[in-house]
């Protein structure tokens, strides 16, 4: 009873801001449409850091890091030094949940391989948490591949996707109150083990779209009953449907992403992607491909097709002639009967650049 009162107490404050905030990022309600007769601020951003240096010209000040902006939630740094290579995400509010997903591509020992990271800043690692621990205000992803320090050369890259929502010690409202941002990142440095000559170079470009980011969100069964689906829509191709529902009992819930289309169109198709884990490139249950999947004329939808219980979809919908590219997250815990406020939902999608 004293868990569920605190909880209590911190959703009542979050219901006295959660209008401002709406108002001031103007993103969706939790049906993902902009409430009737409301005023909705987008936020349309796209950006490009580079972090570039040559020891053999720049040996007095180097430029090692770059630092943009991410909408509505910090900022990304991105860090090359010969000691240290990473991605670093700032958050604002360390009471939120912060995540920067993302799938890194590289060659190891002659392979290629992948790796899906959840980079985490929060407060609460689950709503059972006292909350006096979890994360500082800043959280990394290392570039490097081993354990004893920096490559002597070393390239890869990745793509991914940076979402907010509530702590998981509080409701997480339904559709994204906030902008999602996702990024392409590339890197590459050579030399790293003769000081004097060093050579690095990395890319981030970054892409925040309020109209055309996609969401769903709950911390718990109880909030769930509320938030199993949403519906945003997409200018130009439709509605995003996804649909969280927790297990009940013998019964497997549905967790799904789909796109309804605003008219019938014969020709449109939705090619998407699993990644998982971490592996070779060419184990499915790392990277697993699908095209060419056809507009359902009976239900007006493409899809839907199922979302992962933690990790990400690159998913391609074709409409009209248009094509567009989302990265989507996604971290279901649906199955725990006994504890149901510690069962989770929470998904982001948002247009690559």
């Amino acid at each position: 009873m004293t868990r569920l009162g605190g909880r209590s107490t911190r959703i009542l404050a979050l219901c006295a801001v959660l209008p401002l905030v709406l108002t001031t990022v103007g993103v969706v309600t939790a049906t993902g449409d902009a409430a009737p007769g409301s005023a909705r601020k987008g936020v349309v951003e796209s950006k490009r850091i580079v972090v570039k240096w040559n020891a053999t010209k720049h040996r007095k000040h180097p430029s090692f890091q770059k630092t943009a902006d991410v909408p509505g939630i910090g900022q990304v740094d991105l860090v090359c030094q010969p000691d240290t290579t990473m991605v670093k995400l700032h958050a604002n509010d360390r009471r939120a949940e912060t995540q920067m997903w993302l799938a890194k591509f590289e060659t190891k020992d002659g392979t290629d391989r992948v790796a899906v990271k959840n980079v985490r800043i929060y407060t609460y690692a689950t709503a059972a948490d006292d909350g006096k621990g979890g994360t500082g205000p800043q959280a990394h992803e290392g570039l490097n591949q081993g354990a004893h320090g920096i490559e002597d050369f070393q390239k890869g890259s990745a793509y991914g996707v940076i979402s907010q929502r509530p702590g998981r010690d509080r409701d997480a409202g339904g559709a994204l109150a906030m902008p999602a941002t996702a990024f392409k990142l590339t890197w590459y440095w050579e030399r790293f083990a003769y000081p004097g000559s060093q050579y690095c170079k990395m890319t981030l470009a970054l892409m925040t779209d309020t109209d055309q980011q996609f969401g769903l969100n709950w911390h718990g069964t109880p909030e769930a009953a509320s938030h199993t689906t949403s519906s945003t829509s997409i200018p130009g191709f439709g509605k995003a449907e996804l649909t969280c529902e927790p297990d009940t009992g013998d019964s497997e819930g549905r967790q799904t992403v789909a796109l309804r289309l605003d008219s019938p169109d014969p020709d449109a198709y939705m090619d998407y992607t699993y990644l998982q884990g971490e592996g070779y490139a060419d184990d499915p249950r790392r990277i697993e491909v699908h095209t060419d999947l056809q507009y359902d004329p009976v239900t007006g939808l493409l899809g839907p097709v199922d979302l992962p219980r933690n990790g990400m979809m690159r998913i391609k919908w074709h409409v009209n002639g248009v094509s567009r590219t989302w990265v989507l997250s996604s971290y279901l815990v649906t199955n725990n009967d006994q504890r149901d406020w510690l069962n989770v939902c929470e998904v982001a999608a948002a247009p690559l650049p």
